[in-house]
């Protein structure tokens, strides 16, 4: 920009969402999403910001984690594959997004993550030693003493709040804030509820509700951070658990699209969108944030059968989720590269872009330090 505003004391809040498994066509702006699901929240961040439409990630989760919040590629990082519980996390010497920011310590940024971390823990033993990772011994979960600490988490990655799950598809099945658990999980998981493996989890986990709470988190961390004029800048890093597996929308938006349970997920998701944009205009703060709504991989184009689904299962809908490209999540092609990407700031960014402009998510470190 030849005229950049002036800067103001404390910068400017960062929000960027990443939905999980959501493949390049997710809203009528990218392609035929709006003829299954109504998503006019996200369209309407596409009205009012920039959409690229040459947007690349990693195939899977953790590794495109790992680069977005690096500023390096996953296989630099070490972080390969899936980085589930203890081993192949995100290393502690790497630089991250919040520890830029407070390499300006004038700034004051204040830093959240709620959501899916998926990028490794540290679980223990009573005797303090390592729970071991499945597959090596009794059970990985049921050797976790859980009134410890838990090692690894955001709080070590420069985050100074934390709200979320490990994976929502793995035990143990409960939240963690910070680096506890919230609670003890100690009922077994029953067959009849959708999961991985078998393992812990709190009474009465539900995992229809994981997404509206994860959304309350996020808007009560703006509201906290908007009580007062001299409140610090924020960055709210918020990576959803869905449509990802389990796909588990809540009642109230069962039936809103024609495709299933994976478009009424979508629905919901749309809905979460609205719910971050009305709190931060609710609190003045449109104006000075950055907000980014984007995606981890492609998708695998479940269609939600027992919150699940066979890959490619959606397109009985008529739906494609990978749009006009070939193959899936997990794919080398660009189905499984390719995904969604809008940016909004008033300030910044003229309203009703459209950029063909590569990109991938590998450059946030760097458009968040500038």
């Amino acid at each position: 920009d030849d005229n950049p505003p002036p800067p103001v004391k404390g910068g400017r809040n960062i929000l960027v969402i990443i939905s999980d498994d959501l493949g390049a066509d997710s809203a009528a702006c990218y392609g035929d999403a709006g003829a299954f699901a109504a998503t006019p929240n996200i369209e309407s961040l596409c009205e009012r910001g920039v959409v690229f439409r040459n947007v690349w990630a990693n195939p899977l989760c953790s590794p495109t984690r790992a680069s977005m919040l690096t500023g390096r590629y996953g296989f630099r990082t070490g972080v390969t594959h899936l980085a589930n519980n203890n081993g192949g996390g995100l290393p502690n010497a790497e630089f991250t997004i919040p520890e830029a920011l407070d390499a300006n310590p004038d700034l004051g940024y204040s830093h959240a993550c709620i959501g899916k971390w998926h990028l490794g823990w540290n679980w223990k033993k009573a005797d303090g030693t390592l729970a071991q990772p499945r597959g090596k011994g009794e059970d990985f979960v049921y050797q976790i003493d859980f009134s410890q600490a838990i090692g690894d988490g955001p709080t070590t990655r420069g985050f100074d709040y934390y709200f979320g799950t490990a994976v929502p598809n793995y035990p143990p099945y409960c939240y963690i804030e910070n680096d506890r658990t919230v609670g003890i999980p100690t009922v077994p998981k029953p067959d009849t509820m959708f999961g991985n493996y078998p393992g812990l989890m709190l009474e009465d986990w539900d995992l229809v509700q994981i997404l509206p709470d994860l959304t309350n988190r996020a808007i009560e961390y703006i509201d906290d951070q908007s009580k007062n004029a001299n409140a610090s800048p924020f960055f709210l890093y918020f990576p959803l658990t869905g449509p990802h597996a389990p796909i588990a929308p809540a009642s109230e938006f069962i039936g809103k699209s024609q495709a299933g349970a994976y478009g009424d997920f979508v629905y919901q998701i749309d809905w979460l969108v609205g719910q971050v944009m009305s709190a931060l205009d609710r609190n003045g703060q449109s104006e000075n944030t950055l907000l980014i709504f984007t995606s981890d991989n492609g998708s695998p184009g479940r269609d939600g059968t027992n919150m699940l689904g066979a890959v490619n299962s959606v397109k009985r809908f008529g739906h494609h989720p990978s749009h006009i490209y070939r193959g899936i999540k997990a794919d080398i092609w660009d189905g499984g590269h390719r995904i969604p990407f809008v940016a909004r700031w008033p300030e910044r960014i003229n309203a009703g872009t459209i950029s063909q402009e590569p990109i991938c998510l590998v450059d946030f470190m760097a458009t968040t330090a500038e």
